[in-house]
């Protein structure tokens, strides 16, 4: 099983991001991604690594990637991103307090919160 996504079925010739997606949508490549990251925290991810965990959220459904640049590069889509990690991680911490309410928790300290 390979690790990389699909080509798309028709490249975009002339320009690697269509026009509408430009307006409607924030598109990155590995590499943007990696250097806003490196602009914002200090260090460079490794762009194997990253690309690795960035199928891993395009599979789970947290961002997408829309088409691959002529230079092999992925374009990744992160609109909804934002919106899409906070309701995952909204939905674990209600999980989470209703297992501690619930005392489905076998520790002490956790029990102390009910």
């Amino acid at each position: 099983m390979t690790d990389r996504p699909p080509s798309p079925l028709t490249p975009h010739a002339t320009r690697p991001f269509p026009e509408h997606d430009r307006e409607d949508s924030i598109l990155a490549t590995t590499t943007q991604l990696n250097a806003t990251i490196e602009n914002a925290l200090g260090w460079r991810l490794d762009e194997t690594t990253l690309e690795s965990v960035l199928l891993e959220l395009d599979r789970y459904g947290y961002l997408e990637w829309v088409t691959v640049t002529r230079r092999g590069k992925y374009v990744w889509d992160l609109s909804e991103s934002p919106d899409r990690i906070a309701e995952a991680v909204a939905t674990a911490l209600v999980d989470l307090v209703q297992s501690w309410l619930g005392g489905d928790s076998d520790d002490e300290s956790l029990s102390s919160c009910r």
